[in-house]
């Protein structure tokens, strides 16, 4: 992962979150996703799945953007954590090495599987893994305000708005039954989810810090990679 993080460190300064939205929108079309123009009912991989819903994410944050305390903080966190995705997409297609975390989504994504299991195994990989190396790069940017704090914990309702956006793509009519069944329940359940695993990026990344370590990053890769095969099943 350091090598990585040495390569996501170059992104320019003056890359935007725009230029993020554009570029997710590029592979969403390449990849006749749900939110392409014309895009399929099912998408033809799980790849597109979770494109899909980091596109809307990240549209959402883009629009969101003016009403941060800290907007410069938001913005070039998005970014830089967006690159560990770009990275990955990128080394995939040319069938180079992928981290253990994301290599589950792009070695299974011809599978049969829900929608919402590729979306979810992608967000396990990214958020899981890349987040905290994400924040460790932006604060050796800007440098480390707890305040910042208040910004990173307002994504969880933006994060939350999006699920029910994009509620009706990534399901198929059984979890559709079990979420009309269930009401919010399930919903709490999978925002909790996102929540605790963005919180502890966040405590993660402060001891990275202080605590450097490749062989433990590498370690956690792979625990977030055997996440990642159980959450898509055998």
């Amino acid at each position: 992962m350091q090598g990585l993080s040495e390569r996501v460190a170059r992104v320019p300064a003056d890359r935007s979150v725009a230029e993020v939205v554009a570029r997710l929108t590029d592979i969403e079309t390449q990849l006749d996703g749900f939110f392409a123009p014309g895009g399929p009912a099912v998408p033809p991989d799980g790849v597109a799945c979770f494109n899909g819903m980091y596109l809307k994410v990240t549209e959402a944050v883009r629009d969101a953007l003016p009403t941060f305390e800290n907007q410069e903080f938001i913005e070039r966190l998005d970014i830089i954590f967006a690159e560990f995705y770009f990275e990955a997409y990128a080394a995939a297609a040319a069938s180079e090495w992928v981290s253990k975390a994301w290599e589950p989504l792009f070695r299974r994504r011809a599978e049969h599987r829900l929608a919402l299991q590729f979306a979810i195994t992608g967000m396990n990989a990214h958020i899981n893994n890349d987040l905290a190396h994400a924040l460790v790069l932006t604060w050796q940017e800007l440098g480390y305000d707890e305040a910042m704090r208040r910004d990173y914990d307002t994504i969880n309702g933006i994060l939350q708005a999006v699920e029910e956006d994009i509620k009706g793509p990534l399901s198929d009519p059984l979890i559709h039954e079990v979420d009309v069944t269930l009401g919010s329940t399930d919903d709490f359940l999978a925002l909790w989810s996102i929540r605790h695993a963005r919180d502890q990026a966040w405590e993660r990344a402060r001891l990275m810090r202080h605590i450097p370590g490749d062989e433990l990053d590498g370690l956690f890769d792979r625990i977030v990679g055997f996440a990642g095969n159980l959450l898509l099943g055998p």
